[in-house]
């Protein structure tokens, strides 16, 4: 036997050990194996980076900020929104740490609530499902939002709301299916996406830094500020300029809905989750950075006179139409990866929150929970789950046929609805003190400065969220929608729990003994080959 071979043998037995270890982790937790743990830690990564979408996220949002504060708060508020989007994730990472499983952040809430578990769990699923579900249309209508800007400038059709619902329903549906039949796929799609969108994120900032025959000075590209939204306060413009930010830093915690997928989970979704977000600020920055000294003609590009988009029409001023093609469809691109990582984030937490969903009188699970907490045999994929991710962004995204201000409302639900998801663990965790059990990966000694800057952040984002933008409030086409819409979405959950859910739903729950787990995993495996469906 050659030396190689026995170190390849010794990596296999190497291999099977950590993947006994992660499984064994998980039983301590109340879950049996069923998902297929095939994800590395950059790979789980990846899905965290191509929902934050660092070019789409911008691309998004930029034109928010030149009305906003203009180019000195789109550079500053987003250097300021990257420090604290960076303590929330960290302090996020911490807790996932300690309790690595696809339920994420209401698991989390139930374990570290002192009373009333159960409650806290509730709220922060549904705050976590909704924020999710509003997610993926919002990535959903980027892309065909830029699909359409394409098609524009190639001269193939123009610029309707309805191209851009069909291409959205396409290109939502599409993807549904690869995350339901590409296991694989979606996990090279993760490692994909770290790298299409650093390289093409360089390649927009690199280009928008030579390309130009003219740049702004300094002071116009750093510290010029424009208040935009007829209110006389300098102040108010300002916060809400930081919404450019805000908005394109949610889907993170998708490390750890992908927990049950990753090899060493209490080490590499931690990490994953801080370095996405890492490496997103450092692009952002730069990127922002070099759209505000390509600005060509700031009423026009505003307003995306040429595309449709202000980012779309700084590129194409700034670098010409043909190579701004190229990065449109690259922006179009990224983002359809987002909406990949949406579905199979999402898909997971609905899993994970349906397979607790028990009524504890007669132990059996409701019955739309047990289909929804069905795992496909052979490709191990929770495939009701992901419909239900895809049918969800589908009717919201028809909604923007009869009202673009109500499909705005909704989407922004992602970010209050996420936002409010991510803290309220944060907050049960600080509360704990000295009593937290930590996992591997912590922030020892600055665990609770970063954790209250963080729910600190949350509490003024929420606010800032909120905010009207127009002067008069109450007109019919600029009253901001988003409060209402969450208080009605969320006092559904709320009267769901005061009528009925809390007599039955008890928050996370053993499936069983150590014992029991792995005869689950069993009868899944002795199952793949006559493909019945396994229940978590």
């Amino acid at each position: 036997m050659s030396e190689d071979d026995v170190i390849r043998i010794d990596s296999m037995k190497a291999a099977v050990v950590s993947d006994a270890a992660d499984t064994d982790q998980l039983h301590q937790l109340g879950y049996p194996q069923l998902l297929h743990r095939g994800l590395t830690g950059f790979r789980n990564m990846g899905v965290s980076f191509s929902i934050i979408c660092i070019i789409g996220g911008v691309a998004l949002t930029y034109s928010i900020g030149m009305a906003d504060g203009g180019p000195a708060d789109l550079f500053w508020g987003f250097v300021l929104v990257s420090g604290l989007i960076l303590a929330l994730g960290a302090a996020m990472a911490e807790v996932c740490s300690s309790y690595p499983t696809s339920g994420g952040l209401y698991y989390w809430s139930a374990k570290l609530a002192k009373r009333n578990a159960a409650a806290w769990a509730w709220f922060t699923g549904w705050f976590n499902v909704l924020g999710q579900i509003a997610g993926t249309a919002g990535a959903s209508f980027g892309a065909s939002f830029f699909i359409v800007s394409f098609g524009v400038l190639e001269g193939w059709w123009s610029y309707t709301t309805k191209n851009v619902v069909l291409a959205y329903i396409i290109a939502t549906v599409v993807l549904g299916l690869v995350v339901t039949f590409g296991r694989k796929l979606v996990g090279f799609i993760g490692g994909l996406s770290v790298w299409w969108h650093t390289v093409f994120a360089l390649v927009m900032i690199g280009a928008l830094i030579f390309a130009p025959a003219h740049h702004q000075t300094a002071s116009v590209a750093l510290t010029h500020f424009v208040n935009g939204t007829t209110f006389h306060w300098p102040i108010y413009a300002a916060l809400l300029g930081l919404l450019v930010g805000a908005e394109t830093y949610t889907g993170y915690d998708a490390s750890a809905h992908l927990t049950e997928e990753t090899k060493q989970p209490g080490l590499a979704a931690p990490r994953a989750m801080v370095r996405a977000i890492a490496i997103a600020a450092v692009l952002g920055i730069l990127l922002i950075g070099s759209l505000n000294f390509a600005i060509q003609n700031y009423a026009t590009e505003s307003v995306g006179a040429k595309t449709g988009n202000a980012v779309g029409d700084i590129l194409v001023d700034a670098v010409g139409v043909g190579f701004g093609k190229v990065l449109v469809a690259a922006i179009a691109i990224a983002l359809l990866i987002c909406v990949n990582g949406n579905l199979t984030s999402n898909s997971r937490m609905i899993y994970a929150f349906s397979r607790d969903f028990a009524r504890v009188d007669d132990g059996r699970p409701h019955p739309v929970s047990r289909k929804l907490s069905e795992v496909h045999t052979g490709s191990r994929v929770p495939r009701y789950a992901v419909w239900v991710a895809v049918l969800g962004a589908c009717v919201l995204g028809v909604l923007n046929l009869w009202s673009t201000v109500a499909f705005n409302a909704a989407i922004t639900i992602n970010v209050i609805g996420l936002y409010t998801a991510y803290a309220i663990p944060v907050f049960l965790r600080l509360r704990q003190g000295d009593n937290f059990q930590r996992g591997p990966w912590h922030l020892g000694r600055w665990s609770s400065l970063v954790g209250w800057i963080a729910v600190g952040w949350v509490v003024a984002a929420d606010i800032l969220f909120v905010l009207p933008s127009t002067n008069p409030v109450f007109a019919t086409a600029t009253f901001p929608y988003t409060l209402p819409v969450f208080v009605v979405v969320i006092g559904g959950a709320a009267l769901w729990w005061k009528l009925s859910a809390h007599k039955w739903f008890v928050g996370p729950r053993s499936l069983g003994t150590p014992e029991e787990l792995a005869a689950i995993e069993q009868r899944l495996d002795e199952s793949e080959t006559a493909a019945a469906p396994v229940a978590g």
